[in-house]
């Protein structure tokens, strides 16, 4: 069961001091605005946990308040969490060719596969869906690994100047499957690689594609 924030600090209402005193009903379930409530608020955040900022000042500011202490520790517990339940039984190779095994964000993010999608692509599209699993979506595809027109795309993160490693990763999917891609990947990250900043500085597509082909 996935465990549901009580309020957006992270604060374990049983706990607070506000709470318990009667001041506070908790601000979720009575939207009781508080500077860390307004942010949250604002950002479309149903707690801290899931901004992008996190942890920001306002919170560290917030948590040496009496009674808060903990609370930017329980909103990475919370975090960890929904993530944890997200991943379960999803394939992590993502449509644009991105691995989750292996990205920064997974300490975040559920995948594109996943109910808890806080890929940075998907977090700035409209509803949330990222270019790319919009576009596989309606043409039916698994990734875009699949697609006639991957080489000449310049959706997402296709099209972001000097990343390049999302779409030699799906070139190297066309080619090789994913089970192949997933290995070359391991091998390159246990050799020192950095994913993705070793194959994006490689300075092209073709470059990032030849790094990884090192690895197969």
């Amino acid at each position: 069961m996935k465990f549901e924030p009580e309020s957006r600090c992270g604060v374990f209402c049983a706990a607070c001091e506000s709470f318990l005193g009667g001041g506070c009903p908790g601000c979720i379930a009575a939207e009781k605005e508080c500077a860390v409530t307004a942010c949250a608020k604002q950002k479309g955040r149903r707690f801290c946990g899931e901004c992008g900022e996190f942890p920001c000042e306002i919170l560290m500011e917030y948590e040496k308040q009496p009674g808060k202490a903990g609370c930017v520790e329980n909103c990475r517990r919370i975090k960890a969490e929904w993530v944890k339940a997200a991943w379960a039984g999803v394939d992590p190779v993502s449509v644009c060719g991105h691995h989750c095994d292996v990205c920064f964000l997974g300490q975040w993010c559920g995948g594109c596969r996943s109910g808890y999608n806080c890929c940075s692509f998907a977090t700035i599209s409209p509803d949330g869906i990222c270019p790319q699993v919009k576009c596989a979506d309606e043409k039916g595809l698994e990734g875009c690994w699949l697609c006639t027109e991957l080489d000449g795309c310049a959706k997402g993160y296709y099209g972001n100047q000097d990343e390049y490693v999302a779409k030699a990763t799906a070139m190297f999917i066309r080619k090789h499957g994913k089970e192949t891609y997933t290995e070359a990947l391991r091998r390159a990250v246990e050799a020192g690689e950095n994913y993705p900043k070793s194959f994006d500085a490689q300075g092209s597509v073709e470059a990032a594609l030849r790094l990884l082909e090192q690895y197969r």
